[in-house]
């Protein structure tokens, strides 16, 4: 009988397979890791429910050559990588280059226009782009207007020029000074 069991759940001798129970013990210590992953505490909530719900479906799988919340927290953090994967805000910049405030609000403008049907991400979406909206109006009206024309309506230089009865030198200045406000008050939401 012992053999039976052995192959049937390989591990340890003496191993007992968790109950859904003990899974529930290390919630706390999910959620805490996860918050220092994910600086969204929705997120990380969905994170931890996410990876406590592949854990009870993969019961079976669990062969206690690691402690319980070894597991737990390796698939947490499989959890984690697939919800950075899925949120485009959180491009990772290739090793040894440093974004520019140019590069960081292009990352951005590209994730606003990405529709995915998942939850979490069109919360985050909706968030990010609330926020960024807010940091728009929030610039000084030379850079605003200059901001709004050139990169939301999509209008030439030269029409902004005319508009605005500027330079195109200065009206590249404006456009310049107002993506690399935008970049930096939106810094926070892209790490």
């Amino acid at each position: 009988m012992v053999a039976a069991v052995a192959q049937a759940f390989p591990g340890p001798v003496g191993f007992v397979l968790p109950a859904i129970t003990d899974l529930a013990k290390y919630r706390n210590d999910m959620l805490r890791f996860a918050r220092r992953k994910i600086r969204d505490a929705d997120l990380a909530e969905d994170a931890v429910q996410d990876a406590l719900m592949s854990a009870i479906s993969g019961l079976k799988s669990f062969q206690g050559q690691s402690a319980l919340k070894t597991w737990l927290l390796g698939i947490l953090n499989h959890k984690i990588q697939d919800i950075f994967r899925r949120e485009s805000r959180y491009r990772p910049v290739a090793d040894g280059e440093d974004a520019s405030a140019e590069e960081t609000l292009e990352r951005m403008a590209e994730s606003l226009g990405e529709h995915g049907e998942d939850p979490a991400s069109v919360v985050a979406r909706e968030r990010m782009h609330a926020r960024l909206s807010q940091e728009i109006e929030d610039l000084p009206a030379s850079l605003r207007e200059v901001f709004k024309l050139q990169v939301l309506e999509g209008v030439s230089t030269e029409e902004v020029c005319q508009r605005l009865n500027i330079s195109e030198a200065n009206c590249w200045v404006r456009l310049h000074r107002a993506r690399k406000r935008l970049a930096e008050r939106m810094q926070g939401h892209l790490n």
